[in-house]
C-alpha cells in the first residue's frame, strides 16, 4: 500500500512539472513589457508582429491556456486564429494580451473582427480570469490603456460610412485586476455620441 501511494505521488509530481514546463514554453513566446502601455490599431503591429508577421498560437495551447474556464472557447482553426502578443507580470500572477482574429463573420460590425484578449494566470499556469478588452475592424476602433492600477478600454463604433465626417458611439469601460487575479469591471461610462474623421498623418480614423 505504501509503495502504491509513493507511485501515485511521483506521478502527480511529474504531471505538475510537465504542466509547468508547458506553461513556461507557452509564455516564452510572448514579448515581456513594462507598464504602462497603450494598444490601438496604430500600435497593434508593434505588439503582435514578430519578425514582420503574426505568430500563431498552436491549437493545443489555445485550448489549454486561452479557451479554458472563463474565456469563451472559439477554437475552430478554419474560423479563428490566436496570435502571441505581450505579457506583463503582476505581484502574484502573469498576464498576457492575445490577438484573436475572426476570419469572416456576419455582415457589418462582426465581419473580420480582431479582438484583444486579456488572460490572467496563476504561477502554475491555471487560468484565473479572462476578458475581451478591445476590438477592431472596419466598424470598431479600440484603444486599450494598461497601467498597474487598471485597464481603460475606449471602444468606438462607427455608425455610418463613406462620408468626410461619420457619426459614432463611444463606449468606455475601466477594468481592474483584483488581488485574487479576477478581472473586474469597476466602471462603465454612459455611451456618448461623437464624430470620426480620416486623419492623413496617422492613416486611420480618429475622433474629431
Amino acid at each position: 500500500m505504501k509503495h502504491l501511494i509513493l507511485i501515485i505521488i511521483s506521478f502527480l509530481i511529474l504531471s505538475c512539472k510537465g504542466q509547468n514546463q508547458e506553461f513556461v514554453t507557452y509564455l516564452s513566446n510572448f514579448r515581456s513589457v513594462e507598464l504602462p502601455l497603450t494598444i490601438d490599431r496604430r500600435y497593434s503591429s508593434n505588439s503582435f508582429y514578430q519578425n514582420g508577421t503574426y505568430k500563431e498560437i498552436p491549437e493545443s495551447f489555445v485550448k489549454k491556456f486561452i479557451c479554458k474556464d472563463s474565456v469563451t472557447c472559439d477554437t475552430n482553426p478554419s474560423e479563428y486564429r490566436y496570435d502571441y502578443g505581450i505579457r506583463f507580470a503582476l505581484s502574484d500572477y502573469q498576464a498576457i494580451l492575445v490577438n484573436k482574429q475572426k476570419y469572416e463573420g456576419n455582415p457589418d460590425c462582426d465581419f473580420d473582427l480582431a479582438e484583444l484578449i486579456l488572460v490572467v494566470y496563476s504561477p502554475q499556469g491555471e487560468i484565473i480570469s479572462g476578458q475581451s478588452v478591445g476590438k477592431n475592424n472596419d466598424c470598431w476602433l479600440g484603444s486599450t490603456q494598461v497601467t498597474k492600477e487598471n485597464i481603460k478600454v475606449q471602444q468606438i463604433k462607427i455608425l455610418e460610412f463613406n462620408k468626410p465626417e461619420m457619426s459614432c458611439e463611444i463606449d468606455t469601460k475601466v477594468y481592474q485586476i483584483a488581488q485574487n487575479g479576477i478581472i473586474n469591471n469597476i466602471r462603465s461610462e454612459p455611451i456618448k455620441k461623437g464624430i470620426v474623421i480620416w486623419d492623413e498623418q496617422i492613416e486611420d480614423f480618429r475622433l474629431k
